[in-house]
């Protein structure tokens, strides 16, 4: 028995849609994982351009406030307002330490927990970010200006920081180090990357 022109057409059309839906179940997952990707790229992109800027923010800020007593509190200041952008919570650590040049790297001894005690430097985490200069009656808290024992920048102490122009070295190098984890949304680049910064500046000159 023949089969019509119209039963082949449709046994044709039959076949092109199976064909079509093959197809489809092996574009669409990569397709799908290819526009994942790009979002992924995208947003660890704009979290490592915020991490970037604002370590260079932080070094030009701890430059300007040089010797002051407070100058790592009003430097973690100066970073809080770029880094809320990305989630201040997600900083692993922060490092301000005595940098020999523009060419500098932090040290590994001023990541570790404590600090190494023979480098110059000082490990923040996001909770120092909320410790007060001074409390509500203006009386100085102790975290900061190197009070002994409770201060959290005694490993380098901002007042011993050399801004004087006469001085055989010049004013001193201050690096910021910071480290800052990026949590994937979609997994498909795996769970969680690290993002690190280290940017240096020189301290404002002096005339003593």
């Amino acid at each position: 028995m023949r089969c019509s022109p119209l039963a082949k057409t449709q046994d044709r059309r039959r076949g092109e849609r199976g064909a079509s839906i093959i197809e489809a179940a092996f574009v669409t997952p990569v397709f799908v994982l290819l526009i994942f990707g790009i979002f992924e790229m995208g947003f660890l992109l704009r979290n490592y351009t915020v991490v970037s800027s604002s370590s260079a923010d932080a070094a030009r800020a701890a430059a300007v406030y040089g010797n002051l007593p407070e100058a790592d509190f009003l430097t973690l200041q100066t970073l809080e307002h770029s880094l809320n952008k990305v989630g201040l919570e997600n900083i692993e650590v922060l490092v301000i330490y005595h940098a020999t040049g523009p060419g500098d790297s932090v040290p590994a001894g001023c990541l570790s927990v404590p600090p190494s005690s023979s480098l110059e430097c000082n490990r923040y985490t996001p909770a120092d970010f909320f410790l007060n200069n001074v409390d509500a009656a203006g009386v100085p808290t102790g975290y900061w200006g190197c009070a002994v024992g409770t201060s959290r920048d005694s490993g380098w102490c901002p007042t011993s920081r050399e801004t004087a122009i006469s001085s055989p070295t010049g004013p001193d190098h201050v690096g910021v180090y910071i480290e800052f984890k990026h949590t994937y949304i979609t997994g498909v680049l795996g769970t969680e990357r690290t993002i690190t910064a280290d940017r240096i500046a020189r301290l404002e000159a002096s005339e003593n």
